[in-house]
């Protein structure tokens, strides 16, 4: 995303104080908060001016009503604004999904992002570990042996040596512990809340094309709105069947092309042979770590290799500028997966890492 997202138009102005009864009743319009407000909510969230059952039910209302893209932009920049920028040096990619879909999945878009550099396509992903248990992406790269938590010039050096580099949420946005009281009251009463949906935005690399999953078709829209006001060279968000934060291979897979033009809704199909969803069932870190292996080295010639092909695929055709329907680039994937060039680009990135961490090659 370009470095407007932290535009100092007067519109994101917190102005005035709002009274915390105020904030509240202001949450609970069809509406939603203004972007002031909104921005007035996540300050007092993040230097706890608020009392965490306060803080709480107002995470509570706003995921009843369903996050607006006024709240979710004002939050995304209020997260950037204390983020520890990184200068990525060149316009770099991100592959990302907002979660919740309840579903034990394979990581995909994390091994995405190796076919993706192997195609010349310069990542930068963000992301952390699983919250309820260790199946996130952070969890799978920990498993692989490739560190993640290094010095901040460490990403750009990661970028010129490897093609890609990993962002720990963590460590970038340390300001985010502080509403660590707040997420758990509310994970009591609703699932997720509005920083599921604002981390995947919040890249401190500023991705100028993102390919953003969300595993329910309302969230998707407001997250493509979302972008579309905060401003991007091409972002494509999906939804895939039966509700995933992904593109599908079970059935179709809703999409949402963000561009200048503004943006544009279009299915992609159901593939001609669909496979079936527990094919693409994944599990903890260690396990997945071995599918990954299985996968990167070819030996994976089934349902969870046409997973990461029609993700990769629309990942690179985001990138290039063409339709996510394009044929090419999912067979660009695949070949780049069965040729070992996919394998060429981990072991590089794993040995960069490494290096940069001072650990040993093996």
């Amino acid at each position: 995303m370009e470095a407007g997202w932290q535009s100092g138009d007067n519109r994101h102005d917190p102005g005035m104080p709002t009274d915390v009864t105020t904030l509240l009743a202001a949450a609970r319009r069809a509406t939603g908060l203004t972007a002031g407000e909104a921005t007035q909510a996540l300050n007092r969230i993040l230097t706890g001016d608020f009392a965490p059952e306060t803080g709480a039910d107002l995470l509570v209302i706003m995921r009843e009503r369903g996050e607006t893209a006024v709240e979710l932009a004002a939050w995304v920049r209020g997260l950037l604004s204390r983020a520890q920028p990184i200068d990525a040096g060149r316009p770099v990619m991100d592959i990302v999904g907002t979660g919740g879909s309840g579903r034990a999945r394979y990581n995909a878009s994390t091994t995405a992002c190796f076919v993706l550099a192997a195609a010349g396509v310069p990542i930068a992903k963000h992301g952390n570990r699983g919250s309820a248990r260790p199946n996130g992406s952070f969890d799978l790269l920990e498993a692989l042996g490739i560190p993640f938590q290094l010095p901040l010039g460490s990403h750009r050096e990661l970028l010129e040596s490897s093609g890609m580099c990993f962002i720990f949420a963590r460590q970038l946005h340390p300001a985010v512990a502080a509403a660590a009281p707040f997420r758990k009251l509310a994970a009591a009463r609703v699932h997720g809340t509005i920083f599921n949906l604002a981390g995947p935005l919040a890249n401190p690399a500023r991705p100028r094309r993102m390919l953003i999953g969300s595993a329910r078709p309302e969230q998707a829209a407001v997250v493509a709105e979302t972008v579309a006001m905060l401003g991007t060279d091409r972002t494509v968000v999906v939804c895939g069947h039966p509700g995933i934060d992904e593109v599908s291979v079970t059935g179709p897979t809703q999409t949402w092309e963000v561009s200048a033009n503004g943006v544009r809704y279009l299915e992609l199909p159901t593939p001609p042979k669909p496979l079936a969803e527990v094919d693409m069932t994944g599990g903890d870190a260690a396990d997945n770590a071995k599918i990954f292996h299985r996968l990167i080295d070819g030996a994976e010639q089934g349902a969870l290799l046409d997973y990461i092909v029609a993700n990769a695929g629309a990942a690179l055709a985001t990138w290039r500028g063409v339709s996510p329907t394009d044929a090419g680039t999912r067979d660009e994937a695949r070949t780049l997966i069965l040729s070992g060039a996919a394998r060429q680009a981990f072991v590089r990135h794993r040995r960069a890492a490494r290096k940069l961490a001072g650990l040993p090659q093996d």
